[in-house]
C-alpha cells in the first residue's frame, strides 16, 4: 500500500514536521494542568525545535556516510510527500546485555558496531495503518544488503504500541538502559532491542 524509498534533500522540510510533531507534541492526553502547560510551552518553542531537527537532517544527508540511510514512506496518491520515516546508521552497542542499576553506573563495556534504527516517526494521520511495519521491514533488508545479521532499536518502557509492533516483528530485549533515572526520577527505562536477520 505504501511506497518506501530513500529520502532526498527535498524531503527535509516535511520530515522535520513529522519528527517534531511525533517527538515533541506527543504528550499524554490526560487533561492536567502540567500537560496543558507543557503543550503551551511546546507550541511556543516548536519553530526552534523544528529548526534544530532540520539542521540535524541536513547534516546527516550531507555526510554521505556509506552506512547511513533515511527511508521514507509515501502514499500512492502523493508519492512526493513523506508520511513517515526512519533512519539507520552504525552505532556501538554492548556485546553483552546491560541489566540493572549497578551496570548503569559502570558505563564502560565491550561494544561492537552494528546497524541501528532511530527516529522512526509516522505522521499522526497515518498511524495504525502498517506504515511503521513496512518501514521496519525495509530497514531489515537494508541492513542485510550492508552485510549485517543483526539490527538494533531503542524503545521506551512505557511505549506499549511500539513494543508490541517490535515484538511481532521478532525484536527481543538485548539490554535495559536508564535504570538509575528510572529509580531516582521515575522516568521510563529505555530498552535496547535486537533482531537477528
Amino acid at each position: 500500500m505504501f511506497t518506501i524509498r530513500p529520502a532526498n534533500p527535498k524531503d527535509v522540510s516535511n520530515l522535520s514536521d513529522i519528527l517534531t510533531e511525533s517527538f515533541y507534541r506527543n504528550i499524554a492526553d490526560a487533561p492536567s494542568l502540567i500537560n496543558l502547560l507543557v503543550r503551551q510551552l511546546t507550541n511556543w518553542v516548536y519553530p526552534l525545535l523544528r529548526y534544530g531537527i532540520t539542521i540535524d537532517l541536513n547534516s546527516r544527508f550531507n555526510e554521505q556516510s556509506p552506512c547511513y540511510i533515511c527511508l521514507v514512506a509515501t502514499h500512492p496518491a502523493n508519492k512526493s510527500q513523506a508520511i513517515a520515516s526512519l533512519e539507520i546508521c552504525m552505532r556501538s552497542v554492548p556485546i553483552k546485555p546491560r541489566q540493572g542499576f549497578w551496570q548503569d553506573l559502570w558505563r564502560w563495556q565491550d561494544t561492537h558496531e552494528s546497524p541501528y534504527i532511530f527516529n522512526l516517526a509516522v505522521h499522526p494521520q497515518w498511524r495504525r495503518r502498517g506504515v511503521a511495519k513496512q518501514l521496519l521491514l525495509a530497514a531489515e533488508q537494508t541492513a542485510k544488503q550492508w552485510g549485517f545479521s543483526r539490527l538494533y532499536i531503542h524503545v521506551l518502557e512505557d511505549n506499549h504500541a511500539a513494543r508490541s509492533l517490535y515484538d511481532r516483528l521478532g525484536y527481543h530485549l538485548h539490554s535495559q538502559e536508564g535504570t538509575m533515572p528510572h529509580y531516582l526520577l521515575g522516568r521510563p527505562r529505555q530498552f535496547l532491542l535486537k533482531k537477528k536477520l
